[in-house]
């Protein structure tokens, strides 16, 4: 059996928060985590944006970095990155193989890894045996109990906090703050993105128990200026660190994610001694997929927003990037997942909505009668019908001048990116 086939066969959606598990599995592979530099980020969302942020910016000094992330989009390969470069099947062969053997022998005592764990392992077994300078380590959920957070890092990221994964989380903002809190750890230095004054306040606390050095990156203020390429993609120049910065990355919300990452680099630089210009200008190497990501060809906005906040943070970027104009959406969304916050936000942008079932891998979904339900009740008016996903994204690009944007689920992007040959 391949070892992505043993994978699926573990359960893509299994859940075992703790970190005992996952300390035994990596003592078990000989500590590769001892033999590595990290940079732990969590967050609500923008983490995946700041990792890939930080990322660019540590290359451009001439690192070597490795960047674990998740989900992926449409293959397993895409957690595990080089230098930014998706990591070569054989050498994820090699690793996947060595984590193998010992979660079998744990299996074997009833102690089986979780799926999550497994991958976690193998960026573990990569990360060393590539000698990366820097791992980009993302979280998975939460923070404290997160597989991930068997690591001391060199910094910790907080990016954003907001009401999220709750029944394993906590109700409230300062509940899943506390969760976030978990990657601080003794006198390391943390950096937090703009929070809301309750998790702020759990941040800070935790922080000044655990003799962290806390920075906070403001709310981005400065001035802003769109710059569109031939095809019509969007990148915005920013001003950080007294200097302009290419973002290729369009959306408001990135902003505050180019503030946090550059306070990061900035907390960094003076202890490994790179020049904190030449980081930031590694910014504008930045791609990051499902992103408010421009496809000109079929005229067709892609972003995984899935929870309010991120919806509320797409439409802010839509009224601003393409004022005055409103969008066709193509909308699917788990069954887990806040859809009445996020079709609140896009409803006032809507021409219409089409809402899919698409294939969750065994995690249930909204269903599209649901999600039209929801749309009744929030704006009659509004036309909605059902459709699938590669009919719709075949039929793109819609009437001439008109967009069509594509959201509710990331794991829905994924699908139609692979669909679309751009994964």
């Amino acid at each position: 059996m391949s070892n992505l086939a043993w994978l699926d066969c573990v359960g893509f959606f299994d859940m075992k928060l703790g970190l005992d598990r996952m300390r035994e599995l990596a003592d078990r592979l000989g500590a590769p985590q001892k033999k590595l530099k990290f940079i732990h980020v969590a967050g609500s969302n923008g983490k995946g944006s700041v990792c890939t942020l930080l990322e660019n910016g540590l290359r451009a000094c001439g690192y070597k970095t490795g960047f674990y992330s998740s989900p992926h989009l449409a293959r397993l390969e895409e957690r595990f990155r080089i230098n930014g470069k998706t990591v070569e099947e054989q050498r994820f062969a090699k690793a996947a193989n060595q984590v193998r053997s010992v979660v079998e022998s744990m299996r074997g005592e009833g102690n089986g890894p979780t799926y999550f764990e497994i991958t976690t392992a193998i960026a573990l077994v990569l990360f060393a045996a590539e000698q990366v300078d820097f791992a980009i380590w993302e979280v998975g959920m939460g923070g404290r109990l997160d597989a991930t957070n068997i690591v001391t890092p060199e910094l910790a990221v907080i990016t954003g906090i907001s009401l999220e994964h709750t029944e394993h989380l906590g109700p409230t903002l300062g509940a899943i703050a506390g969760e976030k809190a978990g990657i601080i750890k003794e006198g390391v230095p943390v950096v937090c993105g703009p929070l809301p004054e309750e998790a702020f306040r759990v941040i800070a606390e935790t922080a000044a128990q655990r003799h962290a050095p806390l920075v906070s990156a403001a709310p981005y203020s400065g001035p802003v200026r769109i710059l569109r390429n031939a095809q019509g993609r969007a990148s915005q120049l920013l001003m950080l660190d007294g200097a302009f910065v290419e973002l290729p990355l369009p959306g408001v919300y990135q902003r505050n994610n180019a503030g946090c990452a550059a306070e990061a680099l900035k907390v960094l630089a003076p202890r490994f001694g790179f020049e904190l210009r030449t980081a930031l200008s590694g910014f504008r190497n930045a791609d990051w997929p499902a992103r408010m990501q421009y496809i000109p060809e079929r005229r067709l906005i892609v972003d995984g927003a899935h929870n309010p906040e991120g919806a509320e943070a797409l439409a802010a970027s839509l009224k601003e990037f393409y004022p005055e104009k409103k969008f066709h959406f193509l909308c699917g969304s788990f069954a887990d997942k806040n859809a009445d916050g996020v079709l609140r936000s896009f409803a006032p942008l809507a021409l219409d909505f089409r809402f899919l079932d698409f294939d969750g891998s065994g995690r249930k979904i909204h269903s599209s009668s649901e999600l039209a339900e929801l749309l009744r009740m929030i704006n009659p008016a509004c036309p909605s019908g059902k459709a699938e996903l590669e009919t719709s994204l075949t039929g793109l690009p819609a009437a001439d001048g008109e967009l069509t944007v594509l959201s509710g689920s990331l794991h829905l992007c994924g699908e139609a990116l692979h669909f679309l040959n751009l994964l």
